[in-house]
C-alpha cells in the first residue's frame, strides 16, 4: 500500500470511532487469515501485511486508553456531518441515475462521469459534486423530465454548502488539536486505509466470486445507532493468533 500523507490520514481518522475501526479491523483479518494461503499464492497478501494491520490496531487501542486524547476527539465528532455526507451521496446516487436516463447513448453521459471521485476525503467529494451540480443546471430542460429538476439540484447544493462549511470549519480545529489528538487521528486514519487495502486485495482474489467478495467489507464501520455524545467504549482485544506458517 502506498504511504497515506498524515494530513490525509488525520481528516479521514478524525470523523471515525476507533472502537468501531478495531472491531472492523477484527473481522477483516479473521476473513484474511482464513486464507492467507490462497492470498500468498495470488501474491496478494502476505504475513507482512497482517503485522501491519495489528499493529495499526495497537496503535489505535492504545490511543483509545489515553482518556485526554478520548476527550478532545468527542469534542471533535461532528455526527451531523457524517450524515450530511451520507445523504449527499445518495443524492449524487439519484443524480447519476437520472442523468443516465436523460443521456444515455449521448457523449454528455460521457462527460458527467468524467473526474467521479470516489475517495474519501471530503473536500474532493464537494469538488466533484460542484462539478455535477454545473452540469445539471446546464441541462435543467432534459433532467427536468427524469426527476432531476430545478427544485432538486437547489436543495442538493444547500446542502453542500452546508457540508462545504462544516468541513472548512473542521479542518481549522484540525490543524489546531494537540500533538497526542492529532496523532490519534492519524492513527485511526492510517488503519482505516489499511483496513480498505486488505478488503481492496480481497476483492481482488474474489474477482470471480462476488458473493465471497462481498463478506470483505466496512459494515461495522459504518453501522448505525452507535448513540451522539455517549462515551466510546474501548474494545477488549485479544492477543492476535500469529499468521500461519509458509
Amino acid at each position: 500500500m502506498a504511504e497515506i500523507d498524515k494530513s490525509v490520514a488525520a481528516a479521514v481518522g478524525h470523523r471515525l470511532r476507533g472502537g468501531h475501526l478495531v472491531e472492523q479491523a477484527g473481522e477483516i483479518r479473521t476473513l484474511a487469515l482464513g486464507e492467507l494461503d490462497r492470498f500468498k499464492q495470488e501474491q496478494l497478501l502476505g504475513d507482512a501485511d497482517v503485522t501491519k494491520l495489528d499493529d495499526a490496531v495497537a496503535v489505535v487501542i492504545k490511543g483509545l486508553h489515553d482518556r485526554t486524547v478520548a476527550s478532545s476527539e468527542a469534542h471533535l465528532q461532528t455526527a451531523g456531518q457524517v450524515t450530511a455526507l451520507h445523504d449527499l451521496k445518495a443524492d449524487r446516487k439519484r443524480l447519476t441515475e437520472c442523468v443516465v436516463r436523460a443521456f444515455r447513448h449521448s457523449p454528455e453521459l460521457v462527460h458527467f462521469r468524467q473526474g467521479t471521485y470516489q475517495g474519501a476525503t471530503i473536500a474532493n467529494f464537494c469538488t466533484d459534486m460542484n462539478r455535477k451540480l454545473a452540469f445539471a443546471k446546464e441541462h435543467q430542460s432534459e433532467l427536468s423530465v427524469v426527476g432531476a429538476g430545478p427544485t432538486f439540484v437547489t436543495q442538493v447544493e444547500t446542502k453542500l454548502r452546508t457540508l462545504e462549511s462544516d468541513s472548512g470549519a473542521q479542518e481549522a480545529a484540525i490543524a489546531s488539536l494537540p500533538d497526542n489528538t492529532r496523532a490519534f487521528c492519524e492513527a485511526k486514519g492510517r488503519l482505516y486505509f489499511i483496513i480498505k487495502d486488505l478488503i481492496s486485495a480481497a476483492r481482488a482474489l474474489h474477482a470471480k466470486e462476488p458473493e465471497a467478495a462481498a463478506k470483505y467489507n466496512l459494515k461495522v464501520l459504518y453501522r448505525r445507532g452507535s448513540g451522539k455524545g455517549k462515551g466510546e467504549v474501548v474494545p477488549v482485544v485479544p492477543a492476535p493468533e500469529p499468521a500461519p506458517a509458509k
